[in-house]
């Protein structure tokens, strides 16, 4: 494949992130900017107008165009900007693309924190696919603050419930744990048990890392927690490749913490960029998930 011809799907990690172990597969993003207005975002530091949604130009038809040019590897979507925005409702450009990929036969993985993608379970049941959704906590009005203009985790959880029921595999992001603020030992043991009592297929999870935009947003939302985060990250913590991140005992704490409960409930797990030995999961992004689905 002639990687310089494609449009719109790109190899996931260009910049080769040296904390990243995801196996090799492929990004896309039908929109541009996410209305979810997460706290800890990272989007701001490098898309323009990140708060502002728009399709990007004849997606679908540039898409189609990608893959059938394209070597067989799974597609990721979406990395940046979450493909179910609520204009999707009437454009339906992520469940063309959803369509696109079956009609080709890539494995798919979704990222949202949208409880829309379980309007597309019709489709991702018949077809190798996982859906991977974000939940941060299962208290809402924590998740308001992180999570401003997300779905509440209740709706998320329904559709989780609904993948589910019509056999797509789900992974839940339990990321990011932010010191502090939602690495309590209860809403960590609160959350897997819910999971486990889903029956969700894998859980991902992560630390909060930071960038000065979304610290300062972090920061500024929960005042009471300004000095300590600032302690964490910006006196005890290290970086890498220009981000902050928690000093590595306290988050091979935090994260050893969400595999025990994991393990607890029979759930495999993987972490996500913190270059911790944890991982339970056979992938850590749950590509294996998609593509072991119609296997004998």
């Amino acid at each position: 494949m002639n990687h310089l011809s494609v449009r719109y799907l790109h190899l996931f990690d260009p910049w080769n992130f040296p904390l990243c172990t995801c196996p090799r597969k492929y990004s896309v993003d039908p929109y541009t900017g996410c209305e979810h207005r997460c706290i800890y975002c990272y989007i701001t530091s490098y898309v323009r107008e990140p708060w502002r949604v728009r399709p990007k130009k004849d997606f679908l038809k540039y898409f189609e165009r990608d893959l059938k040019r394209a070597a067989k590897l799974p597609v990721s979507m979406s990395n940046s900007s979450d493909p179910y925005p609520k204009m999707e409702e009437e454009l339906r450009i992520t469940r063309g693309a959803i369509s696109l990929l079956k009609r080709y036969d890539f494995p798919l993985i979704i990222l949202t924190k949208s409880d829309l993608v379980s309007r597309d379970a019709d489709i991702l049941a018949d077809m190798m696919s996982a859906v991977a959704i974000t939940l941060t906590t299962t208290d809402a009005e924590l998740a308001r603050k992180l999570e401003p203009f997300a779905p509440p985790p209740e709706r998320r959880i329904k559709a989780i419930e609904i993948l589910k029921s019509r056999g797509v595999p789900v992974i839940v992001r339990f990321d990011p744990i932010i010191p502090t603020i939602n690495d309590s030992e209860e809403n960590i043991r609160s959350m897997v048990k819910l999971l486990g009592e889903i029956g969700v297929d894998q859980i991902i999870s992560s630390t909060y890392k930071a960038k000065r935009d979304n610290f300062l947003r972090v920061s500024g939302v929960f005042k009471s927690k300004a000095d300590k985060l600032l302690e964490i990250y910006y006196k005890r913590g290290e970086v890498v490749r220009g981000i902050r991140y928690a000093p590595r005992e306290l988050r091979f704490k935090i994260l050893l913490q969400v595999r025990r409960e994991a393990d607890r409930y029979g759930i495999p797990f993987s972490v996500c960029r913190e270059g911790l030995p944890l991982n339970t999961a056979p992938t850590c992004d749950g590509t294996h998930l998609a593509i072991e689905r119609f296997k004998e």
